[in-house]
């Protein structure tokens, strides 16, 4: 689960940069379409990455609170 975590923010900060890149000219983007595929994958994938997150940390917390039984 976390692994899915760490894959999905490590793509939205990809997207970023990209769509930043875009952005200020320093990539080979004429038309701007980086800007938006980036901004709008981010904004998509930032929900997923809270879900993972979100189960990540349920499942770690019912982990420890069996393991004190």
């Amino acid at each position: 689960m976390l692994g899915a975590f760490i894959c999905t923010a490590g793509v939205i900060v990809l997207l970023v940069g990209q769509a930043v890149l875009s952005a200020t000219g320093l990539s080979a983007d004429p038309h701007g379409y980086a800007i938006f595929a980036g901004i709008l994958f981010a904004a998509v994938l930032t929900p997923v990455a809270l879900a993972l997150w979100l189960l990540y940390q349920s499942m770690r917390r019912r982990r420890n609170r069996i393991q004190r039984r």
